[in-house]
């Protein structure tokens, strides 16, 4: 980081612009849906935190994400609350003569009015754009009506104005960012804003605008699953894109192809465009990294899938929002409050082990008390509990034992995230329920997407379950999960269920902000958990992907479960030494804060961003623009040689110098030669090499320019046996990077 420091004047001009169609700030806020706005929410305050450039970009919703009610059926209900801005923390964006700030956009043919709004989150400004103006047409009042709202259109065009909102306002207040980094595809219309403004009001033409979009953009995908990303059909799209790429000289036709997805046809997708335009390409955890490589190998499949452009920034949750505080003080106490500023340094997290088992023990206890208090005056407020009135005991609580062990799930109701594992077997789970000396308590919270019935099915057997069984005291589900619910569950519950059909868990931050305050994790080991997992600080669930029968890969895992939660699990939590502490249950959740608040904070996720991202972009997009944009103006010269001429460029032959029934062993090197036509490419403008795959690894080796035969270019080196059984063996031909650019469309394969 300090030598890009040297290099960039970051005071002056770096700057990070951050979108995102949703952030979870505080529930008092309600412009946020889940994980997703969550993590932006933590990004911002993060970014603050460590004094970063940060500018964050959204829409002000005026109904937002809905208010979960259970009815008497058990079936979730939506309710949609108007939100009084003007009893919020935030505020208008006014011009200097005190009058509102406007802005103006087109969306097609006509004009749609924005009002900015601004939310101080520390020292990082987060801009939100509201359309619910009278000087709209009533159809783009409603643009900022709902958040993810489910008319295709009407989504469309949320994410046409957070794109050109943005820029627009930008513009008026005199942002000029270095890096624009997109939060999920959803504001991927930027790209196409950036293309016009950069060709109409700074007169690059359209190759040079395409390289310094390239070098500044950013783009995180949160979504394993290809279904979840957002797409529209081209003829949705066309109206609102027509005249605005004719504005830089494309037609739609062109622009369209630059989104298109493999076997999706007439399908305009989010994140192909964002992809196509991005240098810096992360999934949120190492796992999610390489499930995305595969899911978008078809946008460069020149390259083999381990080389696909997209790495792996794990995700980190904000320690002050979520750290319980007990474990606040106990931290203050026994390792300084340099964790709350420093958190990405691990020798801060040294002393954790340090804190005394009794006190450790002590502070989750009166966490564990409070939630139980929260948990019942939640319920008594709720009709699937006002309606079973023989809960209610005199001078008790209405549900759940601060002294029996208790496991919390709270995520969105999904079906791949399987609520209902748990319910598999029945008879199993009512023993735990109701153990004489190990029982188990059960508490649920989370929302179904309103279209999504079978994630509300979900909810609804969770709740039937109970009642049928006359459990309702200890297997509870919590109505309306939001911020408030979270906190209160990740501080109190004992163990954290995460059991999601491996690999579609991207990453899982609630359970790291459980595991931070000493819950501890049993999950599937997917999205973070396996970067965690270590046998002491929690449990897995071995999901085995590889097994195709849903069916039955649901029922292993959910023996498993069961398994773990009655040989493992409950004796270990009711195992109590001889004053009454259950010592070895202790030891694993030190075991659980110290490596999850070493490893997994905002504060070192955010160094990993500015680290391998946000400074490089900078400086990457300084060095296209110095002395006149001579380096731009090379590498768009370079890119359309190299373009113009790749079509004919081949690998005529290759030769490993071997007998057809040698005996090749480990470690021995075979002599390769490579003769190719570089038809009138510079050879040093190109990298010949040998791609050597064995087991599920690969490796490279380069190959040196020996001599030219009339029209043929003769490479030779040597590659390296490094395995034994199958391998495989090919050469190609690619570029050389050229001021961090790689070539990815253009390689050549001998076959």
């Amino acid at each position: 980081m300090k030598e890009y420091e040297k290099k960039l004047n970051v005071s002056e001009d770096f700057k990070i612009a951050y979108f995102s169609m949703e952030y979870g700030l505080h529930e008092c806020l309600p412009i946020y849906s889940g994980g997703l706005g969550v993590l932006s929410g933590d990004h911002l305050k993060g970014a603050s935190d460590l004094g970063l450039p940060f500018y964050g970009f959204g829409l002000l919703y005026k109904l937002g994400y809905f208010n979960q009610q259970i009815n008497l059926d058990g079936m979730q209900e939506e309710v949609y609350e108007e939100n009084n801005w003007y009893t919020k923390p935030v505020h208008k964006l006014a011009n200097d003569d005190g009058t509102d700030m406007i802005l103006k956009i087109r969306l097609g043919s006509e004009e749609c009015y924005i009002q900015p709004w601004c939310i101080n989150v520390g020292k990082v400004p987060l801009y939100l754009m509201d359309t619910n103006l009278t000087l709209n047409k009533e159809k783009f009042r409603h643009i900022t009506d709902y958040l993810y709202v489910a008319d295709r259109e009407m989504r469309l065009l949320q994410e046409l104005v957070i794109a050109y909102g943005s820029m627009e306002l930008m513009k008026k207040i005199n942002l000029n960012p270095t890096i624009f980094h997109l939060n999920e595809g959803h504001s991927a219309f930027l790209i196409l804003k950036r293309m016009e403004d950069l060709i109409n009001e700074h007169n690059f033409t359209y190759e040079e605008a395409v390289e310094l979009i390239h070098s500044s953009t950013v783009f995180t995908t949160h979504t394993p699953v290809p279904a979840g990303n957002e797409r529209y059909s081209n003829d949705l799209v066309e109206p609102y894109l027509r005249d605005r790429c004719l504005a830089f000289g494309k037609n739609f036709n062109e622009i369209k192809q630059l989104a298109a997805e493999e076997n999706m046809d007439n399908q305009f997708s989010m994140s192909v465009l964002a992809i196509r335009f991005s240098n810096y390409i992360n999934g949120v955890s190492k796992i999610h990294s390489e499930v995305s490589k595969k899911m978008w190998h078809s946008i460069y499949p020149g390259v083999c899938e381990q080389e696909m452009p997209i790495h792996g920034i794990t995700n980190g949750v904000h320690i002050q929002t979520w750290l319980g505080p007990q474990l606040v003080g106990l931290f203050d106490r026994y390792i300084g409050t340099g964790y709350q500023h420093i958190a990405e340094e691990k020798s801060v997290w040294e002393n954790v082990l340090t804190i005394p088992e009794t006190e450790i023990w002590e502070a989750h206890m009166q966490r564990k008390q409070q939630l139980i208090s929260y948990i019942n005056k939640r319920l008594e407020k709720s009709l699937i509990y006002k309606s079973d009135l023989q809960l209610f005991h005199e001078g008790g609580s209405l549900v759940l034992d601060s002294s029996h062990l208790m496991i919390g799930f709270a995520r969105r109701f999904a079906p791949y995230k399987r609520a209902n594992l748990i319910l598999r077997y029945p008879e199993r789970l009512l023993k735990l329920l109701n153990h004489p000396t190990h029982p188990i308590q059960f508490v649920f919270a989370g929302k179904a997407h309103p279209a999504d019935v079978k994630g509300k099915e979900l909810i609804k057997k969770i709740i039937e379950f109970a009642r049928e069984h006359d459990v309702q005291d200890k297997f509870v589900f919590i109505e309306d999960y939001n911020i408030d619910v979270a906190r209160h569950l990740v501080q109190g519950v004992d163990v954290w269920l995460n059991n999601p059909i491996k690999p579609l868990e991207a990453s899982g931050t609630s359970g790291m902000k459980a595991g931070m305050n000493g819950v501890l994790n049993l999950s599937v080991l997917d999205g973070w958990w396996p970067e965690c997992y270590d046998g002491e600080n929690g449990w897995s669930i071995e999901a085995d992907e590889n097994i195709i029968d849903q069916e039955l890969r649901d029922r292993l895992e959910a023996e498993e479960l069961f398994y773990k939660l009655e040989s493992e699990i409950a004796p270990l939590y009711y195992t109590r030494n001889k004053n009454g502490y259950p010592s070895a249950w202790i030891a694993m959740t030190i075991n659980s804060i110290y490596p999850v608040g070493r490893d997994f904070n905002m504060h070192r996720m955010l160094r990993e961003y500015v680290n391998d991202f946000y400074l490089p972009g900078s400086l990457y997009s300084k060095i296209l623009s110095q002395d006149n944009q001579k380096c731009l103006k090379e590498l768009v010269g370079l890119k359309s040689l190299l373009k113009d001429k790749w079509q004919d460029v081949k690998i005529s032959d290759l030769k490993l110098d071997l007998h057809e029934n040698a005996i090749v062993l480990s470690g021995q090197k075979i002599p390769v030669t490579a003769t190719t036509y570089l038809n009138g490419i510079d050879d040093d403008l190109l990298e010949c090499e040998i791609y050597y795959k064995y087991d599920d690894k690969f490796s490279t080796a380069s190959l040196r320019k020996t001599r030219t035969e009339g029209d043929f270019t003769i490479f030779e080196g040597n590659i390296k046996i490094v395995s034994s059984g199958i391998q495989y063996f090919n050469a190609r031909l690619k570029p050389r990077p050229y001021l961090f650019r790689d070539f990815l469309n253009l390689v050549k394969w001998y076959y």
